[in-house]
């Protein structure tokens, strides 16, 4: 019975630890954009920072239970890394779709639905990054 809740607890930290690594490599990927396409004075650390603040919610509730569907699922279990990563970019774009509500005055849509889709990206690399190495 022991070796059960560990593995549970294992997984769930793989998830979490994922969850918070995601948002930061998002931020910078973020930031980067924002840096070279609007050249603005807010600096590279505060843009990290602020959209590693924002997005978490995102990865938390959004991100989290997709993955954990996704990994975990009779159905899906099997599917090779591109076609999951492919779900994981699809499910990002629909965030980003919802974000674009909250940000709708600072990005476009299609760049909040693409920005959502490398977010997904992100966080399907961080995991299997994770897994990799954690293993």
């Amino acid at each position: 019975m022991t070796t059960n809740y560990k593995e549970t607890f294992d997984r769930f930290s793989l998830y979490f630890l994922a969850i918070l690594i995601s948002p930061i490599l998002f931020g910078v990927i973020l930031a980067i954009y924002s840096m070279i396409s609007f050249q603005d004075s807010w600096g590279f650390g505060p843009t990290v920072l602020v959209v590693a603040l924002y997005s978490w919610a995102f990865f938390a509730f959004g991100a989290f239970p997709v993955s954990l569907y996704l990994d975990f699922s009779a159905r899906t279990k099997s599917y090779p890394n591109w076609v999951k990563a492919l779900l994981y970019a699809g499910c990002g774009g629909l965030a980003g779709l919802v974000g674009s509500v909250v940000l709708f005055d600072l990005f476009p849509i299609i760049f909040m639905l693409i920005f959502g889709m490398v977010g997904g990206v992100i966080h399907f690399s961080v995991l299997v990054l994770i897994k990799k190495f954690i293993k």
